[in-house]
């Protein structure tokens, strides 16, 4: 599957990006105009670099889609708790600020350390995975899940920072490498959701089985946590990871000729930048605002004892993460076919998000107190209504991260860099907002 994976993804190119590449070929020549042979250089055997950056991709995203996937396990632990109802918005709200705070002083620090937060995360999920069978429930239980999940999203950023700036020492599609694992990450959770949860086919067992689907979120975690922590084992021992690494590290201790074209100020590309910058955190602002906070408490309309399996909570649940992975993975592939790289533009998409907000509302959402009527009464419509959501919310997104180094006002990669770093900040900004917002849309209710 990753060779397949690979193979497809470094046939696509988009017009800007292939003029990029052309630029970087360029560059590849010496004093005479003549080309740099490459043949000498360490070969990728057996896509293993690829695959571990696939791996790490996978890992990246693991912590926040378990947490947010096992909500009918949560929503039964937490029973008889006042956090019962809302724990979803405290889940976003302290991961993402806890995320972006130390995204700021990871930036700051310019960390790329990969072992501390691939052991913590399996520290993390290893206490995870032995509180299923613990008695704790409540708000004791609710506190503890409530700091673990914290520092996951503290994690989550010396990770991101780390695999990424290691990414960008090699060729493109290994960046793709990471970006398909992040995506593949939140599709498998849910579909082993949904597995999992079909297993409990007696409905009185319901309690067991989201312990059962709980259980294997956590060990699953764990397992490909522990994959990733031998992988970093593996890449110190290849010659084509380490050929790239310290080719990097020749370049940036050669390159004596920065005075010419020193990147501006932080906050001068930011402006000039500020149309993508709030473009991009305002689609994680609306997409956080709705996911998975409002969309984990819709449930079926056919919620009567007598109605089909796939109409109980735990299915119906696990399903609607399904359709809303496997829709942001398509909008984040859409690019490919359908882009453009107007700022103005892709602010005006963004904003049209907005009318998503109000129509989540009216659906089957399932409260203690409801001040809005149902009005959207069909399962379908509102998968479908999901389905729009997360297509647009990858879309709009991939578009705008990948408009933000083609900007024409950017004079050195290393002002691409700089503003890719400020994207990826404004990003995890949106995300903390949005997080924060969905205790007031859950309030409308």
């Amino acid at each position: 599957m990753l060779e397949f994976i690979r193979r497809k993804t470094r046939g696509f190119t988009v017009p800007s990006l292939q003029a990029h590449y052309e630029e970087e070929l360029l560059l590849n020549e010496d004093n005479d105009g003549n080309s740099i042979s490459h043949l000498d250089e360490p070969v990728d055997h057996y896509n293993l670099v690829y695959s571990v950056f696939f791996l790490y991709g996978i890992a990246m995203l693991l912590p926040w889609n378990v947490f947010i996937t096992a909500s009918e396990y949560f929503a039964g632990r937490f029973k008889g708790s006042s956090h019962q109802e809302d724990f979803q918005s405290y889940f976003s709200t302290y991961f993402t600020v806890t995320n972006m705070v130390v995204f700021v002083y990871v930036l700051w620090k310019q960390s790329s350390n990969v072992i501390f937060p691939v052991v913590v995360n399996a520290i993390i999920f290893g206490v995870m995975a032995i509180s299923v069978g613990t008695s704790l429930d409540g708000s004791d239980y609710f506190w503890l899940t409530l700091i673990l999940m914290a520092l996951t999203g503290a994690t989550t950023s010396f990770f991101q920072v780390a695999v990424f700036a290691q990414a960008s020492r090699f060729p493109p599609h290994y960046v793709q490498a990471v970006m398909s694992g992040q995506g593949i990450a939140g599709v498998s959770v849910a579909s082993s959701s949904i597995l999992s949860s079909l297993t409990g086919t007696i409905r009185i067992e319901e309690d067991e089985t989201s312990d059962r689907s709980a259980l294997m979120y956590f060990l699953t975690a764990l397992i490909v946590t522990v994959a990733a922590l031998a992988g970093h084992v593996i890449l110190a021992q290849q010659p084509f990871y380490l050929h790239h690494l310290k080719q990097q590290d020749k370049t940036d201790n050669d390159d004596d000729d920065d005075l010419v074209d020193r990147p501006r100020p932080l906050r001068r590309l930011a402006e000039k930048s500020s149309c993508l910058l709030f473009t991009v955190a305002f689609v994680f602002v609306v997409t956080l605002m709705i996911f998975p906070s409002i969309t984990s408490m819709i449930k079926s309309i056919h919620r009567q004892p007598s109605a089909s399996r796939i109409f109980d909570d735990d299915i119906f649940v696990a399903m609607h993460f399904l359709v809303f992975n496997i829709g942001d993975w398509v909008g984040r592939i859409l690019p490919l076919y359908i882009s453009t790289f107007n700022p103005s533009v892709l602010l005006a998409l963004a904003s049209l998000r907005v009318l998503f907000v109000p129509l989540f509302l009216v659906c089957n959402v399932v409260a203690t107190e409801r001040n809005m009527p149902v009005l959207i009464r069909s399962d379908g419509a509102y998968f479908v209504l999901l389905g729009l959501f997360s297509v647009t919310s990858g879309w709009v997104c991939s578009l705008t991260m990948m408009a933000a180094p083609q900007q024409p006002f950017l004079r050195s990669s290393t002002e691409k860099s700089l503003v890719g770093s400020l994207m990826s900040f404004s990003l995890v900004v949106g995300l903390a907002i949005g997080g924060s917002l969905s205790f007031w849309t859950r309030s409308m209710v």
